[in-house]
């Protein structure tokens, strides 16, 4: 079972456009080949996420 898209294939035209986005926003973006469909969790679940975060110093994101 495949968890996680792949990076969208881009040229080099297309990631200038993203890279100045990213400095326009402050921000980081990542290009996906497909849209992502997040994970809807209960709050409980949610904050079992960020106590693994905070105690791994990682973020997680859920897919569903």
């Amino acid at each position: 079972m495949k968890v996680c898209p792949d990076y969208a294939k881009i040229d080099d035209k297309t990631l200038s456009k993203i890279k100045t986005l990213e400095n326009e926003l402050g921000v980081i973006l990542l290009a996906y080949e497909k849209t992502p469909s997040y994970a809807k969790m209960q709050d409980s679940d949610v904050i079992k996420l960020k106590e693994v975060e905070r105690s791994m110093g990682v973020t997680l994101v859920a897919f569903s």
